[in-house]
């Protein structure tokens, strides 16, 4: 569903990103792993079309086919609105302050859907109990919620729109522990009940190791290592990943 090949990216003159290649297999959770300044973000954002515009990409994003990179901006934006949903690691920096919570999830998800007032109001109500969340929380502000609460607000989102790719990047770092591992259940229930198909970074390897079927290994803008999750955490074949395991485990 998702191909990148020999994606690269520079910029002002430093080549961040180094031939970059990786599946994402339609229904599977993939993650990509390694440590901060590791390239996982900004492979991320060549994804989403997101880079600084003075950044430069060579290589293939190929998505059903349809190569990425060769898209305009508008063709861009309209491909994230239709097929891909993104929770960031801070989910408060996604939601204006100032606004309470009921039109901003209707922004996220009816309206981009053509959907009226009424018909979101009695879809997002019962997404949110599912999610353990009360109805009151759309007449809220996003500083009167935890952070918990707000990722499980995008959480929410992404199962009103359905995308067909869910990219979830360091969603839990801002997240206590047990928090952390409630919003990864729920991450693992949308795939195991929707078939949706996750791209999920993390610098933790234990929620790697939980909730995904695959793994990317990066360290300074290379992939170093892929495989299936149990096959690269029982026998890492790249030191760099063995050297990971030894100082996580």
């Amino acid at each position: 569903m998702l191909s990148i090949e020999q994606l690269s990216v520079e910029m002002n003159g430093r080549q961040l990103i180094h031939n970059v290649t990786f599946p994402v297999p339609k229904g599977h959770i993939t993650s990509i792993i390694g440590e901060s300044g590791s390239g996982k973000s900004m492979t991320v954002s060549a994804i989403l079309g997101l880079l600084p515009v003075h950044a430069q990409v060579w290589g293939d994003i190929l998505f059903n086919d349809k190569n990425l990179v060769e898209m305009s901006p508008k063709e861009r934006v309209e491909l994230r609105k239709k097929h891909f949903f993104t929770v960031f690691q801070d989910a408060a920096n996604s939601f204006s302050p100032s606004t309470k919570m009921k039109h901003q999830l209707f922004i996220f998800t009816g309206h981009k859907q053509g959907h009226s007032k009424m018909e979101f109001y009695q879809k997002m109500r019962v997404i949110l109990q599912d999610l353990d969340l009360t109805d009151d929380i759309m007449e809220r502000y996003p500083f009167e919620l935890s952070g918990g609460m707000l990722q499980r607000c995008m959480l929410a989102c992404a199962l009103y729109t359905e995308p067909t790719l869910l990219i979830a990047d360091e969603p839990t770092s801002a997240l206590d522990m047990l928090i952390q591992k409630d919003f990864i259940d729920l991450l693992k229930k949308l795939n195991d009940e929707k078939g949706t198909t996750i791209l999920l970074i993390t610098h933790d390897l234990d929620i790697a190791a939980s909730v995904a079927h695959a793994v990317v290994v990066m360290k300074k803008g290379e992939v170093v290592e892929t495989g299936q999750v149990s096959d690269v955490f029982d026998k890492p074949q790249h030191p760099y990943t063995k050297l990971l395991l030894e100082n996580h485990f």
